[in-house]
């Protein structure tokens, strides 16, 4: 594939009318590196219907009306673009306001540089504060600041905001959980993470600015559920809790299944989900019944997904002792097939991707044509297609995978 230029990819990325909301991608990291060049996307279903918004229509009293995406994202197209596009799932959306997440984003870390605990605080030599400026002076706006703008893109300015702010203390605290060490992550416990849980009294007020900037940023997210009379907020604060409570994983895994289980976890799954319905304002209830099989798909789908991309770094970190723990499906591929070479564990990694996303087609299929689900349950569904599509796209156009090599002309 020939390498797609900035300019081609701004000029194929979305349509003339949305071009000037588009956040300007300037990178492009082909991380299967040909080697599954045997495999072929799957033609599925879901995509005519992403692109009808059919789902939209169903669950409703007449099959006839349609619930609206929202105004505050674009639809965005990779294949068109020239990208590397490694997904069944051929769409995507961006939310408008990546501005505001990049400035929010911004915000929050200066004030983790600036903050006396943050700097008191050390994993391997380096400071919560140095971490964050680290993050400040390495190429903000081409890394993880893109997750909430394409996976979470229907949420209005304020819910974008609130996204951004979560997304900061999920990376800059999960640094000091992938090393395990217990001891600073107790102290990043008790310092930060204990603010965000409910009961917090008098005798917790805030000892510094960014302590009150977390606290504000829980007391806005539970306002929103107040005032839309669901509980999305305080479930995806509960969610990014659960994150950092995580256990370690085991030293093996007996089979594919057991690992996707802990994935899951790892991969903060549960967290996404989430955030998606406190993105769409959603009361959908995530742990229905009707919706189990489609959930543990697109839970499968995002871990291994996510897994393929990040390979190359996380075994590098790795191998360098940045991390104590390997946790990656190709890894774990690699092992359980006795494979000789990460090429063929790519390879192998990525055919299961696949196979996971024809499975989901077949599911949506089988919800369809049952027609029990709710018109709330679709919305949800329609969105979280486009996460699975949006974790693919990040890891294709950030920085933080594939590096200065993959930096566009």
């Amino acid at each position: 594939m020939t390498k797609a230029s900035v300019y081609r990819v701004k000029e194929g990325l979305s349509s003339t009318t949305d071009q000037e909301y588009q956040f300007p991608v300037n990178y492009s990291y082909d991380y299967l590196n040909g080697c599954t060049s045997y495999l072929m996307l799957p033609s599925l279903n879901l995509n005519d219907h992403l692109q009808s918004k059919r789902f939209l229509r169903m669950g409703t009293l007449d099959n006839r009306d349609i619930i609206n995406r929202s105004d505050h994202a674009i639809d965005i197209h990779p294949i068109r673009a020239g990208l590397p596009w490694t997904s069944g799932i051929q769409t995507c959306r961006q939310n408008k306001y990546w501005r505001l997440t990049i400035d929010t984003t911004r915000f929050f870390l200066e004030h983790f540089v600036a903050d006396e605990s943050a700097q008191q605080i050390f994993k391997s030599g380096l400071s919560i504060s140095q971490i964050a400026r680290k993050e400040l002076l390495e190429n903000l706006d081409e890394g993880w600041v893109k997750y909430p703008v394409y996976l979470f893109p229907e949420s209005d300015r304020e819910r974008t905001r609130l996204l951004a702010a979560i997304n900061v203390f999920i990376f800059v605290f999960d640094e000091f959980w992938e090393m395990h060490d217990i001891d600073s992550f107790t102290s990043v416990h008790a310092e930060f993470v204990s603010r965000m849980t409910s009961g917090i009294t008098s005798s917790d007020e805030p000892k510094s600015t960014l302590q009150s900037l977390i606290d504000q940023a829980i007391l806005d997210i539970r306002k929103t559920d107040f005032v839309s009379g669901n509980t999305a907020g305080q479930e995806m604060i509960d969610m990014m809790v659960r994150f950092f409570s995580r256990p370690p994983p085991p030293t093996e895994y007996k089979d594919m299944e057991e690992f996707l289980l802990y994935r899951h976890e790892d991969a903060a799954v549960p967290y996404v989900l989430s955030c998606t319905k406190f993105a769409l304002n959603s009361s959908v209830d995530i742990d229905s019944p009707r919706l189990a099989r489609y959930i543990r798909l697109l839970k499968d789908q995002v871990s291994v997904a996510n897994d393929l991309g990040s390979w190359e770094k996380e075994k590098q970190a790795y191998l360098l002792g940045k991390t104590l723990y390997l946790i990656n499906a190709v890894d774990v591929i690699k092992d359980l097939f006795k494979l000789q070479t990460d090429q063929a564990a790519v390879a192998m990694t990525q055919a299961f991707q696949l196979q996971i996303e024809t499975e989901i087609d077949i599911e949506l299929e089988r919800l369809i044509a049952e027609d029990a689900l709710t018109s709330e349950e679709w919305r949800f569904i329609d969105a979280t297609l486009h996460v699975m599509s949006g974790s693919v796209f990040a890891a294709i156009i950030m920085s933080r995978y594939g590096g200065e090599r993959c930096r566009l002309t």
